[in-house]
């Protein structure tokens, strides 16, 4: 388990070096960070879908916090993570999976509609269109009143006031944990009505 975690910090900082980008960040996030995001999750609301899990740092955290392994979905593209993340969390389901095809993968599993969706996705640092994907893919799934907790490095918001209101959003930060590295905040956006695209 532990050599698991060692190889997967490697990987970590080995895919930031390729694609910056599409990491977003050079190391994962720390304990503070996963503690203050799992803390956002209210686990009776039902199934709740990780995006990004990395080396599974706020996978652990949201476990501690009261998320069952069964109600817990996590979306992993790379591959080598995704096979590490079904060792440290054999209960899991875990989809090595692209977050643009969320939808497609919870009906084809039969999985319930969330309630809520964690993402540690660089949702800044990507290419515009695939941003918008990306959040067009977790409104489509959550319902109103469900939840998208997401973390970002920058001061300003993931999402844009405009853009989260027409994806029926209603956002703003919870925390700011300044001993990570780098300091992130942590933003929760409530579903409020329909897309609006």
């Amino acid at each position: 388990m532990r050599s698991a975690a060692i190889r997967n910090n490697q990987l970590f900082v080995s895919r930031w070096l390729r694609n910056p980008r599409e990491v977003g960040a050079v190391v994962p996030s720390g304990q503070q960070l996963a503690y203050a995001m799992a803390s956002q999750v209210i686990p009776a609301a039902g199934l709740v879908v990780e995006l990004g899990a990395g080396t599974g740092v706020i996978t652990a955290a949201l476990l501690k916090h009261g998320v069952s392994s069964e109600q817990l979905i996590v979306v992993e593209t790379c591959s080598t993570m995704a096979r590490d993340l079904a060792l440290l969390f054999p209960a899991v389901t875990i989809f090595r999976a692209d977050a643009t095809r969320l939808s497609s993968l919870l009906k084809m599993s039969d999985f319930k509609t969330p309630g809520t969706v964690v993402s540690s996705l660089p949702l800044l640092s990507l290419h515009t269109r695939q941003r918008l994907r990306i959040l067009k893919e977790i409104a489509s799934v959550l319902p109103v009143g469900g939840r998208l907790i997401q973390f970002t490095y920058s001061p300003l918001p993931p999402i844009s006031a405009m853009l989260a209101r027409r994806l029926g959003f209603e956002g703003s930060r919870v925390r700011r944990i300044v001993i990570n590295l780098p300091p992130a905040a942590v933003w929760v956006y409530e579903k409020k009505s329909p897309i609006n695209l």
